[in-house]
């Protein structure tokens, strides 16, 4: 057992939802099972300006992590409370509207009056709270994980201030995010954007990417740091998540995805597949669903391709009900972002649960890509990039599984390798 003293710092925490309170919530309790203490400081939820929430997530929190809430000002909670909630872009930017003249606007002020993003402000709260927590727990390792990547630059100022570990935690990447364009820098707010970028990459003690696709988009940054600053320790799922999961067939054939989807994500090659599909198998009955925030025309695509009458949609749920549309479902749908370079912009968390859910994936993306190496190598499913014959073909074969009672994949111990569990060691090992 271990009695190593951490101190972790990220914006999202419960009661916030969405995919970015999963990693730390997950990996600060399995932790504290290692043996370590662990510090946590995030905003209060009465200051902070979470688009989701999902209070059930609270109830997950170890009773052994010590919680330190903050005050903070948040310049979106005034634009939300001026615009409407809507107008603030949502993660991943998946509810943007190019033709909105009231969203166009706060994303012109978020980039430049808010740089590197609009939570830069709780910064100074984190960092009084930090150093009154470092001071008296003596605390010697710091994690500090982003988006908002602004939350980097608190853990610059602590290692200013005092001699500890600090290991940055970036879960996506930051300029070079698939929706970066979307935010439409100036020269100038893409030049400070970039220095961050670059003292946090040259400054911070050790980096941890969830995926290898971003160590060379960071190594880039600065010819001062070598390859051995990084350790890629991706997302994953939670055993615990699924104690209850029952491994049934649903009676119709469902394709289910969950989670934010922008439209920045390669979905239309899968919904031209589909509708191929239904077009030449018309005696197939399926059933689309979607559950979590969708972008604005996607159901006027839907509606163009013949397929909205086929589809299900379902606004944002709490973690555990997404599991239950995990158990109902009968291939699950994975759309990879790719940015400006034709790479991978963005690793969706949700293929992580979807491993543990044992349901066939079907991904379309970059098929010789990160995602679709985890996919290959637990035999989970296929990846496909735009070829709308190949994917109607995979949807036909995952029929014919599913109406034959072979829609379940067989248990393969190389999912472990993406638990939550196994992650946490790898974290406590960078810790000095």
């Amino acid at each position: 057992m271990s009695n190593k003293k951490i101190l972790i710092i990220t914006y999202y925490w419960p009661p916030s939802g969405g995919a970015g309170v999963q990693r730390w919530l997950k990996l600060s309790n399995y932790l504290v099972d290692l043996g370590h203490e662990v510090h946590v400081i995030y905003p209060n939820e009465k200051h902070a300006s979470y688009m989701v929430l999902d209070k059930t997530l609270t109830q997950e929190i170890d009773s052994n992590i010590q919680l330190h809430p903050t005050k903070s000002f948040e310049p979106l909670k005034l634009y939300s409370r001026i615009f409407g909630k809507k107008s603030i872009p949502s993660a991943g930017f998946a509810n943007v509207n190019k033709k909105s003249k009231i969203q166009q606007f706060i994303i012109f002020l978020r980039t430049h009056l808010f740089i590197p993003d609009p939570r830069k402000y709780w910064g100074n709260y984190a960092y009084s709270t930090a150093k009154k927590v470092i001071k008296e727990h003596q605390i010697k390792n710091i994690i500090t994980s982003s988006p908002p990547h602004s939350v980097q630059l608190i853990g610059k100022r602590l290692k200013k201030k005092f001699p500890v570990r600090w290991i940055v935690d970036f879960r996506d990447l930051w300029t070079d995010i698939y929706y970066y364009e979307l935010l439409n820098h100036s020269k100038f707010s893409n030049y400070f954007d970039r220095k961050y970028e670059k003292q946090i990459i040259e400054n911070a003690d050790h980096i941890v990417t969830a995926s290898s696709v971003y160590v060379p988009f960071f190594n880039s940054k600065s010819d001062k740091i070598k390859l051995n600053k990084f350790t890629t320790i991706p997302n994953g799922f939670d055993a615990k998540d699924f104690k209850n999961y029952q491994l049934n067939q649903n009676k119709t054939f469902t394709l289910t995805y969950t989670g934010t989807i922008s439209d920045q994500y390669n979905i239309t090659p899968f919904l031209d597949a589909l509708s191929q599909f239904k077009i030449t198998y018309p005696e197939k009955a399926f059933c689309l669903q979607f559950v979590g925030s969708i972008f604005p025309n996607l159901k006027l695509e839907l509606a163009n391709k013949n397929l909205i009458d086929d589809t299900k949609f379902s606004p944002y749920v709490p973690h555990s009900e997404s599991i239950d549309y995990l158990e109902k479902a009968s291939v699950l749908l994975v759309f990879g972002p790719l940015n400006k370079h034709g790479k991978e912009g963005g690793i969706p968390a949700k293929v992580y649960e979807y491993l543990a859910a044992r349901k066939p994936i079907l991904y379309v993306g970059k098929k010789d890509g990160f995602v679709a190496n985890i996919i290959h190598k637990t035999s989970s499913g296929l990846a496909h990039d735009n070829d709308t014959k190949d994917i109607c073909q995979h949807i036909n074969d995952l029929y014919h599984k599913w109406e034959s009672g072979q829609g379940i994949l067989t248990y393969n111990p190389a999912i472990m390798e993406y638990s939550r569990e196994s992650q946490a060691k790898a974290f406590a090992n960078l810790l000095q």
